[in-house]
């Protein structure tokens, strides 16, 4: 594993104010706004210079990129012309990146107290909206839904730690941050070049500098620029369109498909799957799902309990930043859910099994400097404390960890996408085959169950059956890992809080009454389906050293002897696991296409391949499905309408279905 050090922590905005009361940076030295008005300021040079709302008009998405978040001015300018355009587009997708985001408290302060200004009153709704989902200051993308059919999409960090790896297509370009002054970092031609490789035909851009070398910068990036008339004491700016004289770019970025039917199969409905129809079905799609249980959430996902958290690593490798971006989605999709939250997020520990390691973790989380909000280093006492229990050592405490019940997650899920839903129980899809530009479902009698657009596949357990002719099983090498949960008695450890994990974990009373629940064993090939007294041991004694106070209760002497071990309740299931331990998701690569192309493909880059029309995956979570499932979806319901997606392509290409063929081409 590499050892590389993680990316600089995040350094929050502190509020200033500029001696007139503007809002001011005292790290850029300049105010946040036009002194001669902020929302005047986005709608003149912003909407009006890349002829806005007009443009938009008509169409099914739209795409904007901005190159400084700030105080979302911009953002909360173009929100409101949305808002108030009855021909706005179905789908606002605003893109955007900060260094120095606020906290959400100083953002809320700042905005607020900006709402006396001429005509931001109107803008109170969108700001306490705002404010009210704007996420803790920690590395990555966050995707927030502010409103239905409005995404912001805004990455705390360097621009080039972050955009330049982001696939997104533009249809327009804000181009704010400081002035090129007081920001020079901003105003380059390298950030001019990477925004080129993200216009869409037609795309405009504008600004309020009227610099020669921004302007010239800009037109050598492939954009078509003209002087015109600026906002206030500015007499001009910029603006154009992207209008290169030749091939500028060896990718095209996504575009938003042709209008057709938008209906989809979704086969398994588990967490993956209910979350991939409900993400689909918040974009308009008609999905019907198969399930050949006689309930959602039946097989892995039939658990009682499972936790939650992020991964936390020294070098922030890939598993770190994919969990981070996938815990924090999912727990603002949940927040949504019809019913409320099924469990609790209330609090997660995470503890050092030696001296060792609590100073590793220690140093772990004083490195990232992460906001308490998402982890905090707590020494033994306080986790103790917070825990309920004796502990030997102190750990990582996640304020936003938990445990939810994922059957009942995934009918909420299915509640929250809506009554037009399709759902077929007790029906097994045997084979997905093309017909006629779609995508059809057979049965085990070659009678068609339903033909769509687009098929995804997020059962993981007949993934390599279904994709088998269009994805050989040397690419898609999944293992089926038995793990085996212990039910302990109602009245045991009572004063448990949270769920603490180590080695193995044990989570609180869940719903229903039920007592404490702890494990799971891990059994490669192991077909197994009872309940065994051996594993329930096995649990019980992990258990004890994770809980030491009660090692008598959990030891050989007490529930792990073999006839009390006996008595205790427990279920087991099978998590789907891929050699690396990432997730599939994505599209599907097409073989037949490939074939004649191998050699080429040698050297060559996932963007390359040719790809399955219609067809995709999402499964194979291993014991990360409450993390993964709403990322994924999210992921692959973008990646079929040609939206931006929510994480960079270094994550995508990591948990990409055609990465082990990938490998394999490199390999020659």
């Amino acid at each position: 594993m590499s050892h590389r050090p993680g990316p600089s922590p995040i350094k929050p905005a502190e509020p200033a104010t500029a001696t007139d009361g503007t809002p001011y940076s005292e790290v850029f030295d300049d105010v946040y706004h036009s002194v001669n008005g902020a929302l005047g300021q986005s709608r003149h040079v912003f909407l009006g210079g890349n002829d806005l709302p007009q443009r938009w008009r008509g169409r099914e998405q739209f795409v904007i990129v901005e190159t400084g978040f700030g105080l979302g001015l911009n953002f909360l300018a173009t929100w409101a012309a949305w808002r108030d355009d009855p021909q706005r587009p179905t789908r606002l997708h605003f893109v955007s990146v900060e260094k120095f985001p606020f906290r959400a408290q100083d953002l809320r302060r700042v905005l607020e107290s900006m709402l006396v200004q001429p005509g931001m009153g109107e803008l109170a709704p969108l700001v306490q909206r705002l404010c009210d989902v704007w996420p803790s200051p920690v590395a990555g993308w966050h995707r927030l839904e502010l409103a239905p059919g409005v995404v912001l999409s805004v990455g705390f960090g360097d621009f080039f730690d972050l955009m330049p790896s982001l696939r997104v297509g533009a249809d327009a370009f804000y181009l704010d941050g400081f002035s090129p002054a007081k920001n020079p970092d901003m105003w380059t031609a390298n950030v001019f070049k990477t925004l080129g490789r993200m216009a869409r035909d037609g795309a405009t851009v504008s600004t309020y500098t009227s610099a020669g070398q921004v302007r010239r910068d800009l037109i050598a990036a492939g954009f078509a620029m003209a002087r015109r008339p600026g906002y206030g004491y500015k007499r001009d700016m910029l603006a154009g369109h992207y209008a290169p004289a030749y091939r500028m770019r060896r990718y095209d970025p996504p575009t938003a498909p042709p209008p057709r039917a938008r209906e989809a199969i979704v086969v398994g409905a588990g967490m993956a799957g209910t979350a991939m129809t409900r993400r689909l079905v918040a974009r308009g799609w008609r999905v019907r799902l198969f399930e050949r249980a006689q309930a959602p959430g039946s097989a892995a996902s039939g658990n009682p309990a499972g936790v939650f958290h992020p991964q936390l690593s020294a070098d922030d490798n890939v598993l770190s930043r994919l969990t981070r971006a996938g815990f924090l989605y999912a727990l603002a999709q949940w927040k949504t859910l019809p019913g409320g939250l099924p469990g609790r997020a209330d609090g997660l520990l995470q503890v050092a099994m030696t001296d060792a390691e609590a100073q590793a973790m220690q140093q772990l989380v004083a490195a990232h400097e992460y906001p308490h909000a998402y982890a905090k280093w707590v020494d033994v006492a306080q986790a103790s404390a917070l825990a309920g229990q004796t502990l030997a050592h102190g750990g990582i405490w996640y304020p936003e960890g938990g445990w939810l019940a994922p059957a009942m997650l995934c009918r909420a899920e299915l509640v929250a996408a809506g009554p037009s839903l399709d759902v077929r129980y007790g029906v097994e899809v045997e084979r997905l085959v093309p017909r006629y530009g779609r995508w059809a479902a057979l049965d085990g009698t070659g009678r068609v169950l339903a033909e769509a657009d687009v098929a995804i596949v997020t059962a993981a357990d007949v993934s390599q059956k279904l994709l088998a002719p269009y994805l050989a099983p040397e690419f898609l090498p999944v293992k089926r890992v038995r793990g085996q949960l212990t039910f302990l008695p109602p009245d045991t450890l009572p004063e448990l809080r949270v769920p603490v994990c180590g080695d193995g974990y044990v989570a609180p009373s869940s719903l229903g009454g039920a007592g404490p629940i702890t494990g799971a064993t891990y059994g490669f090939d192991d077909p197994a389906e009872e309940v065994r007294v051996a594993d329930h041991q096995a649990n019980l004694r992990r258990l004890a050293a994770l809980l030491p106070a009660h090692a008598d209760l959990f030891g050989d002497a007490g529930l792990a002897s073999e006839s009390a071990a006996a008595e205790l309740g427990g279920r087991t299931a099978f998590r789907s696991l891929l050699p690396d331990r990432l997730p599939m998701a994505g599209q599907l690569p097409d073989m037949a296409a490939i074939e004649p192309l191998r050699r080429r493909l040698t050297g060559g880059h996932p963007r390359d391949l040719p790809r399955l029309a219609g067809l995709y995956a999402s499964f194979a979570f291993g014991s990360r499905g409450l993390v993964f499932a709403s990322l994924c979806a999210e992921l692959v319901a973008s990646q079929i309408e040609g939206e931006p997606w929510p994480i960079g392509a270094d994550l995508a290409d990591a948990i990409d279905p055609a990465r082990y063929l990938m490998h394999a081409l490199r390999k020659g």
